[in-house]
């Protein structure tokens, strides 16, 4: 009897599923084409000259746009909340169809070596929804609220999001 087949990184690699990943990818970018998919999502990193986050002056550090551009399962997950200082959502959405190409390290914003985000550093994803009039548009902060999930048959990652208290500026700056 033969042996059964042991699962490597190696393996895992260069299985048949993999191989079909940029085909996949391919046909998840026809949706933003044909204009199902509206928005933006990028993996943002802000630095704070201060040395710790929060302290002191923040400035985007990197921008990465998830291509091709994932589903938002449902934005109903979000609710207004009036507070003194104006609206505010909260609540949390998923964010399905990530490309396969990217990392666990990468969707959760750690290095390739799985080091945590230093402390002078914040990482967030970003969605962006272009404004059709050409005006500055709105850019919703969101943080991971679970590791990313793989879906091996789906050719995916799979995130829960949480929404933040506050957005950059639409002019890019961060708050």
């Amino acid at each position: 009897m033969a042996p059964f087949t042991k699962v490597t990184g190696q393996q895992v690699k260069k299985s048949l599923a993999r191989s079909f990943v940029p085909l996949a990818d391919q046909l998840r970018d026809l949706l933003t084409k044909f204009g199902l998919r509206t928005y933006q999502v990028s993996l943002v990193r802000v630095q704070w000259s201060g040395g710790r986050r929060g302290v002191g002056a923040a400035t985007v550090k990197s921008q990465t746009v998830l291509e091709p551009t994932p589903k938002i399962g449902d934005l109903n997950g979000l609710t207004e909340i009036l507070t003194p200082i104006g609206l505010n959502d909260q609540g949390s959405i998923l964010l399905t169809q990530i490309s396969g190409r990217y990392t666990e390290e990468e969707l959760l914003g750690l290095d390739e070596y799985g080091n945590d985000i230093p402390l002078d550093e914040e990482f967030f994803y970003e969605i962006e929804f272009p404004r059709t009039d050409g005006k500055p548009s709105e850019m919703r902060r969101f943080f991971p609220r679970s590791v990313p999930s793989y879906k091996p048959g789906g050719l995916q990652w799979t995130v829960r999001l949480e929404k933040a208290n506050e957005d950059r500026d639409r002019n890019g700056d961060p708050e």
